[in-house]
């Protein structure tokens, strides 16, 4: 089987690269090594947060295409799936003036609605919520999430619909190089003129298998889904998405009277083939006593759920799209932030190839700008 383009990884990177890829006229076939609704790769276990809250505003700009991808999938689906804009609430101490500073000079200059609030009237808001008084609290307004385990199998189905070929627990056997690629698998033999890696932390691999390297540095995620059935008289999913500067923990609603927390702040070493997809008892701990500084006055009552993964993270901690090598493309290092990110980057990387758009937004996450191919 021929296409003009074999991408490699399904996650949101890869789809919507195919999406964008489609709606450009140009043809695609997406094979990954596993299942991509089985949980293993990065975007099911995403916590489907999309934030205006960034101290750059190129990033800023790719949440707000990533939007219009999301929106443009569920108006063609028949589906009932929605976006709980309930915004971002990020929490900074008062002597991080400087970080506050780009934060806010970004939102600012992308005309990212936000507010700003005190310790006293964060809690006549939030009562439920506690602030220390020399923190001060941001309000990021267009913040919001999606159910990602609702919404991902949505968008597969969506693509499918257009013809696009999705090949799953795929094994490359051999790749040969001449005038096109050939894939020799476990699934057939597909070919294609040019090659785009969307891997996530397994993307390192892949390259190999092309005389390519990216260096990338991969973390442990985990998160936790706790109950906190005391707060149901207050509606726990009526609260924002929160948010700590300080450490990167956050959580967001899952239900009147549940709440998830997260960490990502775990660097992992190991084969992302060996990682095992389970939180340590630390973890645990740490994010019971992180939530009890969220809500003092509410017992949570007991883990309802819990699960980790892996995210890949560049020298700068901003996004990687480009060339590799001749006719061989990267996408990746969201930083965990691969839902809000990728489709916006996703978009850029395919104007680049097929329109030779290379603008300002583009260059900012350039895998170039590290000065060569070897990252």
């Amino acid at each position: 089987m021929h296409s003009e383009f074999i991408i490699l990884g399904a996650g949101i990177s890869g789809i919507s690269t195919s999406y964008f890829l489609e709606k450009s006229g140009f043809s695609s076939i997406i094979l990954d090594i596993s299942n991509p609704l089985s949980g293993s790769g990065s975007t099911m276990k995403s916590a489907g947060i999309i934030s205006h809250f960034f101290p750059f505003k190129e990033e800023i700009k790719a949440v707000s295409s990533s939007l219009k991808f999301y929106d443009e999938i569920i108006n063609d689906s028949s589906e009932n799936i929605s976006y709980n804009n309930s915004g971002l609430l990020a929490f900074c101490h008062n002597s991080d003036n400087e970080t506050l500073s780009r934060f806010l000079d970004a939102m600012k200059s992308s005309n990212a609605d936000y507010s700003l609030f005190d310790s006293k009237e964060l809690s006549d808001i939030y009562p439920m919520l506690s602030m220390p008084s020399d923190e001060i609290a941001v309000v990021s307004k267009n913040s919001g999430y999606y159910d990602i385990n609702h919404l991902f199998p949505i968008i597969l189905e969506q693509l499918k619909s257009k013809n696009i070929n999705f090949f799953n627990n795929i094994e490359i056997k051999t790749i040969e190089r001449q005038n096109y690629f050939t894939f020799h698998t476990n699934h057939g033999i597909f070919t294609s003129d040019k090659v785009i890696i969307t891997g996530g932390a397994w993307s390192n691999k892949i390259a190999n298998m092309f005389n390519c390297t990216i260096n990338f540095d991969t973390y442990s995620t985990q998160a936790a889904i706790l109950s906190i059935p005391q707060a149901s008289d207050n509606n726990l999913s009526s609260l924002p998405i929160l948010y700590k500067m300080s450490n990167g923990v956050y959580g967001r609603p899952v239900s009147s009277s549940s709440f998830l927390f997260g960490d990502g702040s775990k660097k992992y070493f190991g084969d992302p083939d060996n990682f095992k997809f389970e939180n340590d008892k630390n973890f645990l701990e740490y994010i019971l006593q992180q939530a009890n500084t969220f809500f003092p006055h509410q017992k949570i009552a007991s883990v309802q759920k819990n699960w980790s993964g892996l995210y890949t993270s560049s020298k700068d901690s901003r996004p990687l799209i480009g060339k590799l090598d001749d006719d061989i493309f990267f996408l990746g290092c969201f930083n965990g932030l691969g839902i809000m990110l990728a489709p916006g980057c996703s978009k850029l990387l395919v104007d680049s190839i097929t329109k030779n758009i290379i603008n300002d937004d583009f260059s900012s996450f350039n895998i170039q700008r590290f000065n060569n191919n070897n990252i």
